[in-house]
């Protein structure tokens, strides 16, 4: 700016009279008016640029979160100034508004607004997935002079102060993890291993490889924050730079069928993966399991419903079935008791029933069709025998139950094998062996009952007989005459599970039975009737070896006739009693005599059986 002088020069006249003269003198005054532009100044920094959050290595910025950088800075002429962070070192370029850096709009990060001078100045930029991991950042400051902006030509990035490094340049921008394939080992069974394993990584290396997480979840939902499944997790790895994978074991018990899994990837900063498979279900596929019985649970008791629990089996219904005992047993199903529809896991389950000595020690000597027998050995397989059997409410009621309890009741035939003391078998016992079968089909070993838990269910002996051959016609005949032999026949059939022995005992016979007077003229006397074990036998023929005199009802006399225990359902054991009779010579009387002989069963000792 040219500066301009004006000199003005006037002249006065003094007259100065001064002893000893006459010269006159004068004086005159001038002003001069001064000008000067002062420039305008740059803002001072206060407080340098720094990332006001360190994103460094080791805390990177996600990408899609904000970086933030502040700094204070003091402008003379208190005008509001702007902080720009910029690419590149270069100058920038002030301007009345924001200013611009020195490589172009293209070089910003990032640029505040107008801030008051001496006050904070804050900037943010969001991070994106396409930008490189390490990215150098320099601040400056410039006030908004309208006339003639001016910027701080000295730049700050953090590193010029100690102690600012881990707020400097440059920022961190954290990339989301990629998974690209993922798979697991199933179907398997609950309690087995089941693996996850996948194609993934992470890009970033700065600092070292940035790690991943694999998280698998039984529902859908994901928390990075903590990072955990916001549901039941099914399992996690452990962080690694690639293709983690993840183990479990599957509970016990668990429905089988197809189950969701689903995958979540992570990496070490909290920044989770968007590939196509984050938040997908790779189908879990527990396998089916055989349900199995234990064979400590199974329990022979003898009346279903009884208030006590008898392991005397009774049976009660001559050459007939006695119904209504009952096996109780557990299933044990690592399925669960409830399948994924809510119906019952167990459907079905199978039971043979058997003499201890011929079912064997594990009961397999009695488990198919052509082994079933009356005498020792029910099986399920046979279309003579069907159990009926339920499974108890109370024992399923929740699908991570798999204990459940089978009640099956069934009959026994009346020729089944005593096992109590005095039978052919006292050494042994009843059991039951059971198995079961599942919803789709698969059936387990039978399991038979535990000897060595408890003595199984003893069978008692069973004393039961009926006798044909009422009445017994000796015939007609004169006093002093009768039966040259035994033309009498009565027979005795064993429907209890012994053989027998029977007693025999009578009255006397008279015309007004049952009230005879016990005269001789009229009264024949029991001794007078014989019996014997054949019938060709003569009246009378070695008398207590051949044949014998029947007793009377007051003393019946015990007849070993070892009628052999039946074997058969439909053909009792039999024994024919022959029998004859002599008239006394003193019968006066003449008419048809009445009496009454007596049969009672007697169980034979079991060598005769």
């Amino acid at each position: 700016m040219a500066l301009a002088l004006l000199f003005v020069v006037a002249l006065s006249f003094l007259i100065d009279a001064r002893p000893g003269g006459s010269t006159l003198s004068a004086q005159a005054t001038s002003t001069a008016t001064t000008t000067v532009t002062v420039l305008n100044t740059p803002p001072a920094w206060t407080v340098t640029a720094r990332e006001s959050v360190a994103s460094a290595t080791s805390t990177p910025t996600n990408s899609g979160d904000t970086v933030t950088w502040t700094a204070v800075g003091t402008d003379s002429n208190g005008e509001d100034y702007y902080l720009l962070i910029c690419k590149s070192s270069s100058t920038p370029t002030p301007s009345a508004g924001p200013p611009v850096c020195g490589g172009g709009t293209t070089d910003i990060w990032a640029v505040s607004t107008s801030t008051l001078s001496g006050s904070v100045a804050s900037v943010s930029t969001t991070t994106a997935e396409s930008w490189a991991e390490t990215n150098a950042w320099y601040g400056y400051i410039c006030d908004n002079n309208p006339g003639s902006a001016e910027c701080n030509p000295t730049m700050y990035n953090g590193l010029h102060e100690g102690g600012a490094s881990a707020t400097s340049s440059p920022f961190m921008v954290n990339h989301r993890p990629t998974i690209t394939t993922v798979a697991d080992d199933s179907p398997q069974l609950p309690g087995d291993i089941v693996t996850w394993t996948s194609t993934a990584g992470d890009t970033d290396i700065a600092g070292g490889d940035d790690t991943v997480q694999l998280h698998v979840c039984q529902t859908a939902g994901f928390d990075a924050g903590i990072p955990a499944c916001t549901g039941t997790q099914w399992a996690t790895s452990t962080f690694i730079a690639d293709n983690p994978s993840a183990t479990t074991s599957i509970p016990v018990p668990y429905q089988d069928g197809d189950h969701d899994a689903f995958v979540y990837l992570i990496d070490e900063h909290g920044h989770v993966s968007v590939s196509a498979w984050q938040g997908s279900s790779t189908v879990l596929t527990v396998a089916n399991a055989a349900p199995y019985v234990a064979s400590s649970s199974i329990q022979l008791y003898d009346v279903f419903g009884s208030t006590t629990i008898d392991t005397t089996l009774a049976l009660t219904e001559p050459e007939g079935e006695t119904q209504n005992y009952v096996v109780v047993f557990d299933v044990t199903d690592e399925n669960g008791c409830q399948n994924l529809s809510a119906g019952n896991e167990v459907t079905d389950v199978d039971i043979n029933v058997f003499r201890s000595g011929a079912g064997g020690p594990t009961g397999l000597l009695c488990d198919a069709s052509g082994e079933y027998n009356a005498n020792y050995c029910y099986t399920h397989t046979n279309s003579f025998w069907t159990p009926v059997c339920v499974q108890t409410a109370a024992s399923c009621t929740a699908s991570d139950w798999n204990n459940i309890t089978w009640e099956c009741t069934f009959p026994l035939w009346y020729i089944a094998d005593p096992t109590d003391v005095g039978s052919e078998y006292p050494g042994e016992d009843w059991r039951a062996s059971a198995r079961a079968t599942d919803d789709d089909a698969s059936t387990g070993n039978y399991s038979t009952e535990d000897e060595a838990a408890d003595a199984g269910a003893e069978m008692t002996q069973f004393l039961s007989f009926r006798a044909t051959g009422s009445p017994i016609a000796y015939g007609s005949f004169q006093p002093g005459f009768g039966n040259a032999e035994h033309p009498g026949t009565t027979t005795v059939f064993a429907t209890g599970n012994t053989g027998l022995d029977h007693y025999l005992s009578g009255d006397e016979m008279c015309t007004t039975y049952p009230t005879c007077t016990g005269n001789a003229t009229s009264t024949i006397y029991v001794p007078y009737q014989h019996y014997s074990t054949t019938s060709s036998h003569a009246y009378g023929f070695d008398l207590g070896n051949q044949t014998f005199e029947l007793a009377t009802s007051s003393s019946p006399v015990l007849v070993d006739v070892d009628i052999l225990k039946t074997t058969s359902t439909s053909s009792p054991s039999e024994d024919d009693t022959y029998w004859g009779i002599l008239v006394p010579g003193s019968i006066a009387l003449a008419g048809d005599y009445i009496g009454r002989n007596y049969i009672d069963a007697a169980i034979a000792p079991s060598s005769a059986w």
